[in-house]
């Protein structure tokens, strides 16, 4: 395994895309959070409880893990410009041919992945720290912080997304355009059957469950006053389900992406 760690990060370090998205993430992401929390302060105030504040513990989490969830295509792109450098530069089949598995070069790559999931979490929960801190907050940092946990599991269903096109695709801008369209094309199909009565459909489709483990911080509180002026109640599945359902389309795509990789001539 470390064998393996260390050959990636060998080539991730001179990999000029990685440093430069990366670069951006870290400086937007602040002012990300930064805007929505303001957003939701100026102009949602007929929604908010009393005792919510967007840059306090315990909200801040929420806020920090919805705003940082836009990111989420950016990172995705990374995973995918890294993973199709492979069938670019023949690194897959040098691997194999300096000795290691197939497994394990397909390993290798998930590890990037969970590496590239914890940096973003983990940065995001800085900042949310920082945020919350500065605030003055009274509350403890660690109330609320189950949100910082759910958008880590958010990052790695999007990731596999991204890894599956990757590998099915090969070509880097084809599977960015695909990886950026299947946003667009779900949205589309999911809209047009929630007009059609069926809404529970789109709330069980991947990107949107898995859009759904960070959702708009004051999502409830809508939700409620929705329902006290119209009755309308939209479909919104239990974190616990959201989880097990994002999670087991999680597990579908790498293996699908595993199961192509190891059959494929490399």
């Amino acid at each position: 395994m470390k064998k393996l760690i260390a050959i990636e990060y060998l080539k991730l370090r001179k990999l000029t895309s990685l440093k430069v998205i990366l670069l951006i993430y870290a400086v937007i992401s602040p002012l990300a959070i930064y805007a929505i929390s303001s957003f939701i302060t100026n102009f949602m105030q007929p929604f908010l409880p009393d005792d919510w504040s967007a840059l306090n513990f315990p909200d801040i989490w929420g806020v920090a893990a919805y705003s940082a969830s836009y990111f989420n295509v950016l990172m995705g792109v990374l995973v995918i410009i890294v993973l199709s450098n492979e069938y670019t530069y023949k690194t897959f089949k040098q691997h194999v041919i300096d000795g290691l598995s197939i497994s394990q070069v397909i390993w290798s790559k998930f590890f990037v992945v969970i590496a590239l999931s914890t940096i973003v979490t983990a940065y995001t929960f800085v900042t949310g720290l920082i945020f919350g801190w500065a605030s003055g907050s009274s509350e403890p940092f660690y109330n609320g912080l189950s949100a910082i946990g759910l958008y880590y599991i958010q990052t790695v269903c999007y990731f596999s997304l991204a890894f599956l096109f990757a590998v099915l695709l090969k070509r880097t801008a084809v599977s960015i355009i695909v990886f950026i369209l299947s946003f667009l094309v779900e949205t589309i199909i999911g809209i047009t059957v929630s007009y059609g009565g069926f809404q529970t459909v789109y709330a069980y489709m991947p990107l949107n469950t898995f859009s759904k483990l960070t959702p708009f911080p004051i999502l409830k509180q809508m939700i409620k006053a929705g329902q006290e002026r119209n009755g309308n109640v939209p479909v919104i599945l239990d974190t616990s389900v959201n989880i097990l359902i994002s999670g087991a389309y999680m597990i579908v795509f790498f293996a699908i992406a595993f199961w192509v990789v190891k059959r494929r001539d490399l």
